[in-house]
Order: structure tokens, then sequence, then C-alpha cells
């Protein structure tokens, strides 16, 4: 009978593993991607530009599937750089580029598999690719073709960058680190068995630990 409770309770941690791996990191996403959105409405109220373009893209970066944070950071920032190209003030595009840019840097950062709303970077990298060519003609500069620009952003796009990838090894390595100090370091009755799970516990931290900085920074 014991047997039988040690083996269903063996079970039932093992049921418990996705929803315990995969809560602390949508919470930890929702929370980072709220605060920055709030930092970016505060900024706006102070008519601080530059901090407003700078919390949308780190609210873009905290993707999460199903949630409207992302896209609402992109509206925020394409309206942003529509109004900055319609202002005579804005010297050489200079704050339409940032706002622009700020949504191909995010979009870049936070790619997996695939590139998130593709059809939104094609439309900035457009944008992006016209904007520096009027600014080299009002700077009086030799602009180069409005294709060729395009072309060097595109070829950017599809190249690797590491933090991205260091993120999506952590994300592994945490996961089967998680799983294996569930299911190899503790014993029948719950307690830690040293020092398999000592190890596979301290694994699983660092691999938290390093997807949450690299995915900060990528």
């Amino acid at each position: 009978m014991s047997d039988r409770r040690a083996a269903l309770r063996r079970l039932g941690l093992r049921a418990l593993v996705l929803p315990a791996l995969l809560v602390p990191v949508v919470v930890h996403v929702a929370v980072e991607a709220s605060r920055e959105l709030s930092a970016a409405d505060a900024a706006a109220e102070l008519g601080d530009e530059d901090a407003e373009v700078l919390h949308l893209g780190r609210a873009l970066r905290w993707r999460l599937p199903g949630a409207g944070h992302d896209e609402l950071a992109i509206d925020r920032l394409l309206a942003l750089g529509a109004a900055a190209e319609e202002d005579p003030a804005d010297v050489g595009h200079a704050r339409a580029l940032a706002a622009y840019r700020e949504i191909r840097s995010a979009l870049l950062g936070s790619r997996a598999l695939d590139v998130p709303h593709a059809d939104v970077l094609a439309d900035v990298d457009a944008r992006i690719a016209r904007l520096m060519v009027a600014q080299s003609q009002a700077l009086g500069v030799a602009a180069q073709d409005e294709t060729l620009q395009l072309e060097r952003l595109r070829e950017a796009s599809a190249s690797p960058r590491t933090p991205v990838v260091l993120a999506a090894l952590a994300m592994v390595m945490w996961v089967g680190a998680s799983l294996a100090f569930l299911a190899r370091g503790l014993d029948a009755q719950g307690r830690l068995r040293r020092p398999t799970g000592t190890r596979a516990g301290v694994l699983a931290l660092a691999a938290l630990i390093t997807w949450m900085l690299a995915w900060r920074f990528a």
C-alpha cells in the first residue's frame, strides 16, 4: 500500500511539472511587459519621446503568445514614427528612424524559429530604407539606392543573434534540469537526494538566470 502511495505521489509530482515550469515564466514576462508599458505611459506624459520609444521597445521584446502588449507597443511606435515623419522639426527624420529601428530591433531580438510579426518587420524595413535615402538627400550626402538599402536591411535580419540562441538553449536546459530534479533528485518521500538533486537544482537555477539575462539583452 505504501509503495502504491509513493508511486501515486511521484505521478502527481510529474503531472505538475509543466505548470510549475510555465507559470513563473508567463508571470515574469507579463509583469515585465506591463511595467515597461507603464514606464512608456509615464514618459509620454512627461513629453520624453526618447524614453517612451525605449520602453515601448522593451515591452515589445517581452513577447508572450496570446498576449496583446506586443501589438500595442508596435502600434504606438508606428504612430510615433508616422507623426515624426510629418513633423518639420524632425530634421533628417531622426525621431521617425528611432521609432522604426526600435521596432526592428525588438522583433529581431525576440525571434525564435521565426521572426514574430514578419509583415510588420518588412513594412518597417521599407520605411527605414526610404527615410535613410531621404535623410542623405536632406544632408546633401550622396544617397544610396533605396532598393540596395532595403536589401542590406533584409540581409542583416537573416543573420543569427547570439543572445537569442543562448536564451533558447538556456530554456531547454532549464526544462531538462527541472525534469531531472523532479524525477531523480527527490526520493519517494519528497526528500532531496544528494548529490543528484543538488546538481540538478543548481543547474536549473543557473539555466533560468541565464535565460532571463539573455532574453533581456537580446
